[in-house]
């Protein structure tokens, strides 16, 4: 089949195309320079991969390529990255990258545990025990459940022989309501441990937001 295709179309066509890539070209550049200069934390997502993510922020970058200091999940230098611009989908500055440039600024904030023991419940019902010193001491707990090991992390609201009253928080430290557990679903506690220092952390951060 032959098509013919209009001169002055083409162009057109070519015209928005060229000025489509500039106009990428200069957001990409305003992106990657305000990251430099200001450590700012952004993300880099690959094409074809939506599951994984690069966080860190620049360090240098030209048409080709950028080095990013990358940052882990618990805000510390997670070592160099030299990517080629044209693998990545998306450079995105968000509410994830911010979190995590709170957490990134406040080191201190997860390097110590501050529960360094408990007492040893005593009774049969070792939960309502545990619970009872939990509730004490208003720290960040982390449960998990006997039926699928899923763990949540929170704060005990109230709790009896039989129930728990729960308030989790999200990844990034969102308030999600109250949930009530019946004691015996419940497998573990775990205290002050780093990852929910971390959610913690996020949490102060929210409230500092609103």
């Amino acid at each position: 089949m032959y098509t013919r295709y209009n001169v002055a179309t083409i162009n057109k066509l070519a015209a928005s195309l060229k000025t489509y890539t500039h106009m990428k070209q200069k957001i990409l550049k305003k992106i990657l320079s305000h990251s430099r200069k200001t450590k700012s934390i952004i993300s880099a997502r690959q094409f074809g991969d939506s599951s994984n993510q690069f966080v860190g922020y620049i360090l240098d970058y030209d048409e080709n390529i950028f080095i990013m200091q990358q940052v882990s999940v618990l805000g510390l230098e997670d070592g160099l990255l030299i990517e080629s611009i044209d693998n990545i989908e998306t450079f995105e500055m968000g509410e994830y990258e911010a979190a995590y440039q709170f957490l990134f600024e406040n080191p201190t904030k997860l390097s110590n545990q501050t529960i360094k023991e408990i007492a040893l419940p005593k009774t049969k019902n070792w939960k309502l025990d545990l619970l009872e010193k939990l509730f004490a001491l208003n720290e960040i707990i982390t449960i998990q459940l006997k039926s699928d090991n899923n763990t949540i992390t929170g704060f005990v609201v109230s709790f009896d022989e039989m129930h728990l009253e729960f308030n989790p928080l999200s990844n990034l430290g969102r308030d999600e309501g109250i949930v009530i557990y019946k004691l015996d679903d419940i497998s573990t506690f775990t205290i002050n441990e780093l990852d929910s220092r971390r959610i913690r952390t996020f949490k102060e951060w929210q409230n500092r937001k609103a």
